[in-house]
Order: C-alpha cells, then sequence, then structure tokens
C-alpha cells in the first residue's frame, strides 16, 4: 500500500465541523488515519463523521457507531487514531478486497471526497493530522457506504424492518438496540433476525448462535448490536446482490423481508446501518 501525508483539515476547534478535502490523483483511496492530538482531544470527543463525494453523503455514522462497527470487525483500538477502512481487510483476494476504496479520478464526475468530523465541544486546543493509504487505480466507481435507517417499536414481537437498497450490494446489516442487553448466555432484545430475499430464506439465527460464529471467524460481537453478516467468513460470494435481470435486460429490485424478534415488551429503538457497496449516485 501507498501512504502519504494529506493536507490538515480546516475548521479544527471545539464545538465545529473539521473538514478533510482528499486532494484527487489517480489512485484508489482505501484508508483514512486520523492522528488525534492536542490539551485534551481523542477519537472519543469526535461526535459523528461524514463521508462524502460531492454533495453525496456514504457514510453518515456517530462515533460510538463507527467504533462498534470497527470493534466487531476486530480492529486495532486506540484513541489516539481513529481509522475510516474502505477496504475489506480481511479478504484475501486481491483486487476484490479493495473494492469499496475511493477510485478518485473515477468519482470526479460526481465530486471531490471530503470528511466532515465533527468535535464535542469539550475538546481542548485539538489537532488533526491525516495519513492517506492508498492502492493504483481501479478505474471502478463503486464505493463503500454505511446507509443509516431508524425504527422504533414499543412492544415485544416479530416485526418487519423498514429497509430498502435499490440495487446495492449488501455486505452487512448492523442492527443498533436498545432494551435488554445480550450476556455470554443469553439473547439480547434482538433475539433473532430473519431475512429473506424474493421470499428464500438467506439468514435466521438467534442472538448466541450468530455470535458464536462471529467469534468463530474472528469477529467481536458488540454490546447492544446484532450483525447480519453475509460474509462473516470473508467469502466475497455470499454478498447479496438486491437486484436481477429479467428477460429484456432490464434491472428490477428485488424484494427483502427483513424481520427483528423483540423479546423486551417495552420495546426498542432500532438504528440499522447497511454496509454496502453502491453508487456514489445511488443509495
Amino acid at each position: 500500500m501507498i501512504n502519504k501525508p494529506l493536507p490538515q483539515p480546516l475548521n479544527i476547534a471545539p464545538g465545529q465541523t473539521a473538514i478533510l478535502t482528499v486532494p484527487t490523483e489517480n489512485l484508489t483511496l482505501i484508508g483514512l488515519q486520523f492522528v488525534l492530538t492536542g490539551t485534551t482531544f481523542d477519537k472519543t470527543k469526535i461526535d459523528t463523521i461524514k463521508v462524502k463525494v460531492g454533495s453525496r453523503v456514504l457514510w453518515d455514522l456517530t462515533y460510538a457507531q463507527i467504533q462498534a462497527i470497527n470493534n466487531y470487525k476486530n480492529a486495532a483500538d486506540n484513541t489516539r487514531y481513529l481509522f475510516l477502512d474502505f477496504a475489506e481487510r480481511d479478504q484475501a483476494v486481491f483486487p476484490i478486497k479493495e473494492v469499496g476504496g475511493l477510485d478518485l479520478y473515477a468519482l470526479l464526475k460526481t465530486g471531490i471526497v471530503t470528511v466532515e468530523l465533527k468535535i464535542n465541544g469539550t475538546a481542548v486546543a485539538p489537532k488533526i493530522d491525516v495519513v492517506g493509504w492508498y492502492e493504483q487505480a481501479q478505474g471502478n466507481p463503486i464505493v463503500l457506504k454505511y446507509v443509516p435507517f431508524t425504527a422504533a417499536f414499543n412492544s415485544s414481537g416479530k416485526f418487519t424492518l423498514p429497509l430498502q437498497f435499490k440495487g446495492a450490494i449488501l455486505k452487512r446489516l448492523y442492527v443498533f438496540y436498545s432494551g435488554t442487553g445480550w450476556t455470554g448466555t443469553t439473547n439480547g432484545n434482538v433475539s433473532r433476525m430473519e431475512c429473506k430475499k424474493n421470499s428464500m430464506l438467506c439468514h435466521d439465527e438467534f442472538c448466541q448462535d450468530n455470535r458464536f460464529i462471529q467469534n468463530h471467524f474472528k469477529k467481536v460481537p458488540q454490546p447492544g448490536l446484532y450483525v447480519v453478516d453475509f460474509i462473516v467468513d470473508n467469502n466475497h460470494d455470499a454478498q447479496v446482490t438486491t437486484a436481477r435481470q429479467i428477460n429484456g435486460g432490464a434491472y428490477v429490485y428485488d424484494a427483502f423481508e427483513i424481520n427483528v424478534f423483540l423479546t423486551d415488551p417495552t420495546g426498542a429503538s432500532l438504528t440499522m446501518i447497511a454496509e454496502v457497496l453502491d453508487a456514489a449516485e445511488n443509495l
């Protein structure tokens, strides 16, 4: 991999949104390493993270969400560093592992890549340096996105989630929930997830069983989080397409039914984050 320092973000101050503009060159950006220093400043004092191409938002995450996602993937954890990974680190096949990286020239028709970091007002004299990690240009306009959805339910039971994927390729679905958390021997409030594509079952596991499989493949289950991981074994062929070609060559969206089973009678507030590969202009 190629790595190089990038210009410092603008507007670095407590309570403000720091903006990094990634220089456009004939390379694919596969990661950004933010080095955080200052009197009182580390990654816990970043409230939200947005990755954009032009006006299109690719990532829209809170710090807690991105931390849970990185920890689930068993990434390095140091409060001085915030790492945004656009590749699939544990995929062994090149160049497939880097699909999702931001091919800067291929994306120019949509816009320039920027990252917005909302700095918490409690930070003191924050400083941010950035290192970009690159591979050779792919000529590929497909990017990695984290797309949020929300829902709330006020009782226990089985509920269908309001999700639409619009032809994106689905890698993982993160379901952050409130209510009873899981333990080593019990299910959490999201006790089970069931996913159907065109009426065919493609995922159906209880929380405990799901976490065992994730541990087996060196993932790290996180509190208050159920992950539907279609590539838990790092096999890219298990990614789920969400559109298909019919007679005549036209594409139609596949029909999905994604059901959540809640056990806490007080219900739950849910934030679902779809990790997808998609065109920058689509979902």
